[in-house]
């Protein structure tokens, strides 16, 4: 993981059990034990990408490509992001915000959980 502990950049895994957390730590992006990606804001969960629990998960990956996947122990990709875009030099950011929002950043947002409920 970055050294700020609030993004994920190309390359980088949020593996089962860890989480990320915006910067005033009020939010916190979970790769859970039960195979779930959850947004935690205010003590609620305010984002789950499935509802299905699946144990067989090896956690999040930022792709160089510009999508977030996550993947199982047997590396297919089982939920993404749907932000692919063209691979190169192509920097994205996720990014944990003090406003409940994970969001993808390619210069500009491409990608957000939509959990700021302001």
């Amino acid at each position: 993981m970055s050294e700020s502990h609030n993004t994920l950049g190309n390359g980088e895994w949020l593996k089962k059990g860890h989480s990320l957390f915006s910067q005033d730590g009020s939010v916190e992006f979970k790769m859970q034990e039960d195979g779930k990606i959850a947004v935690y804001w205010g003590g609620e969960c305010r984002f789950q990408n499935t509802k299905q629990q699946r144990y067989d998960v090896k956690g999040i990956y930022m792709q160089t490509d510009g999508n977030l996947c996550m993947y199982d122990n047997n590396g297919e990709p089982i939920w993404h992001t749907n932000t692919a875009g063209s691979t190169g030099d192509s920097t994205v950011i996720c990014a944990v915000q003090n406003d409940g929002n994970v969001v993808l950043y390619k210069g500009t947002p491409i990608w957000s959980s939509d959990t700021y409920k302001g």
